[in-house]
């Protein structure tokens, strides 16, 4: 995860120096933008997972309440 951050900071670095090629200044932000969406794609799709792990366990847990308290018996 490292070497991913700091080629990050690399582009970043890229993107705001005024010396550097406008060209390749908009390759740079072209990457990042690249990146985010990745990123966000992830942190999407591993959010929903552990929410929907999380709705599970609870409502495990409620049932199992339930039971010890005999609202489940007849």
């Amino acid at each position: 995860m490292t070497k991913l951050g700091s080629y990050i900071e690399k582009l970043m670095t890229t993107v705001v120096d005024s010396e550097e090629e406008g060209f390749v200044r908009d390759l740079a932000l072209s990457e990042l933008r690249r990146l985010n969406m990745d990123i966000e794609e992830f942190v999407r799709k591993h959010a929903s997972d552990n929410d929907a792990k999380e709705s599970e366990k609870t409502i495990k847990t409620l049932l199992q309440e339930e039971t010890k308290n005999g609202k489940n018996r007849e």
